[in-house]
Parts: structure tokens; C-alpha cells; sequence
């Protein structure tokens, strides 16, 4: 690593360290390489052994993006223990829940809010407030590829993969692969699957 990388290297310690304290951030053992966005207004628990880079030193599949969770008020934000997580975004208006050994491909988005109201008047008046939002629920030891976009309402189940690239709009069961946009079954999870790519 050179001089100038582990300057950054060791600011972008510093930074973390404040942003998780300043956003009242509950976690152990977490190791974030990059400087990470967070805006909380609810609440954050992010389990022990996560891993998130944000950072386009750190995984170069992600873009020249960075990490970024933002969670509004009385929103809860739960994310299990051995979380990997490279260059993406996740926004809690309502409740997202991720559970154990889950992996977040570079430049995915996790949203369980639409931002803004459906209807135009409603957008018009106030673009900004009375949309609608739906909790997430992403099971155990899922992997989502990356620029992947899993929307309001959804539920993944464990083991579950989805495919780089895919809009994931309605629930995805236990043990299968899915992918495309919107995002559809591809095949089941086989016990002895080996190594490869989606």
C-alpha cells in the first residue's frame, strides 16, 4: 500500500469511527474500508464480523461509488452478523431486516420506500412526503449480485441468490436463483453446488 492509500487509509478510520458514533450506530467488530454515508433518524444494529467497502480502491466491480445507509425517523434498520456489503446503498423509510452471512454485491440498492407519492397531485403539493414504504426481509446467507435494485414489500429467502443486474419487485423463495428485471426464477440451489457465477 502506498504513502498516499494509507493516509486515507487511516482518516477515513477516524471518519467512521465519528459517523457510527454521531448516528448512534449499534455494532461490534466492524470493518469498513472507504469512508461510509450514514444518516440515521431511527435505529441501526448491524451484527458482529461485518464487512462493507465503499471505497473505489476496494472493489473495483462497484464504480467509483461509495457505501451509503440512510435510515428516516422510527425506522428500523437490522442487519445480522458476517454482513459483506461493496459500494451500495441501502435507505430505510419503514424496516429493512437482513439476516446472517449475507452478501451485497458492488452498486446494489436496497429501497422499502417509493421516495414519493404516486399520485400527481399528491407529488405536486408535497413531492417529498406521504409515499409509500414496505418492510424488506432478506433471509440467511443471501447473495445478491451485483446492481442489483430490491424494492419495497420483498421478502428473500435463505439461501436465495439473485442475479447481477436484477429488479427484484415481488418475494423470492428459500434456496432458488433468481434474476433479470423484473427479476424471475431461474433454478433451485443444489446441495453440492461448487464455485460460479450468476
Amino acid at each position: 500500500m502506498g504513502f498516499l492509500r494509507k493516509i486515507i487509509f487511516f482518516f477515513n478510520g477516524i471518519f467512521n469511527f465519528f459517523i457510527l458514533r454521531v448516528n448512534a450506530v449499534k455494532c461490534k467488530d466492524i470493518d469498513i474500508f472507504g469512508a461510509l454515508i450514514i444518516n440515521n433518524k431511527g435505529t441501526i444494529v448491524i451484527g458482529q464480523f461485518a464487512r462493507i467497502n465503499s471505497s473505489k480502491f476496494k472493489n473495483i466491480i462497484g464504480g467509483d461509488t461509495r457505501s451509503s445507509i440512510v435510515v428516516k425517523k422510527n425506522a428500523v434498520l437490522q442487519i445480522g452478523k458476517n454482513f459483506r456489503m461493496s459500494n451500495s446503498a441501502v435507505y430505510c423509510a419503514q424496516q429493512i431486516t437482513i439476516g446472517d452471512n449475507v452478501m451485497i454485491g458492488g452498486s446494489c440498492k436496497i429501497w422499502d420506500t417509493d421516495f414519493h407519492p404516486l399520485n400527481p397531485a399528491a407529488r405536486l403539493d408535497n413531492p417529498n412526503e406521504n409515499y409509500n414504504t414496505r418492510a424488506i426481509t432478506i433471509g440467511n446467507n443471501v447473495f445478491i449480485g451485483g446492481c442489483s435494485i430490491i424494492l419495497k414489500g420483498v421478502d428473500i429467502g435463505d439461501n436465495a441468490i439473485i442475479g447481477a443486474g436484477s429488479v427484484v419487485t415481488k418475494n423470492i423463495p428459500a434456496g432458488e436463483i433468481w434474476g433479470g428485471n423484473p427479476a424471475k426464477y431461474i433454478g433451485k440451489i443444489q446441495a453440492n453446488e461448487g464455485s460460479g457465477t450468476i
